[in-house]
């Protein structure tokens, strides 16, 4: 999972995207998860204390594998895992030919609608998809 425009307004306001918590327990419940994130390591974890801290998402959310892409570009390889599925907000950063592991999801932008349903409509996408190669 991408974070910022993705989980989060992006790594200087943080805002949640509305229904993170839900959808992270529900997710979590399909399938293993880790951030795939061009933010810094560092300021990840600063990004996760909070969020934990203002109880918007599971505190297990502190725990979750970060990679980072080489460059822009997020490629599969760098998961590790050949049934992977990446939800991120940017097209641009899908390694080329590998778009069919993506699963869009609009960015989260300001005004920041407390009525955003990204996360579900890419929670029905997630549990569809997985329910495909079953």
């Amino acid at each position: 999972m991408d974070l910022e425009g993705t989980l989060i307004s992006n790594a200087v306001s943080q805002i949640p995207r509305p229904g993170l918590h839900t959808f992270l327990e529900n997710v979590s419940e399909a399938c293993n998860l880790m951030l795939y994130t061009s933010v810094s390591s560092e300021r990840v974890q600063t990004i996760r204390n909070l969020l934990v801290e203002e109880g918007m998402v599971p505190i297990w959310f502190l725990d979750l594998p970060v990679i980072h892409p080489s460059g822009t570009i997020k490629d599969k390889a760098r998961c590790g895992r050949t049934d992977a599925l990446l939800l991120d907000d940017q097209a641009a950063v899908v390694a080329p030919d590998e778009e069919s592991w993506w699963i869009p999801i609009a960015e989260f932008l300001p005004a920041y609608s407390d009525h955003d349903r990204e996360l579900v409509n890419a929670l029905a996408t997630i549990k569809s998809r997985l329910n495909e190669s079953d």
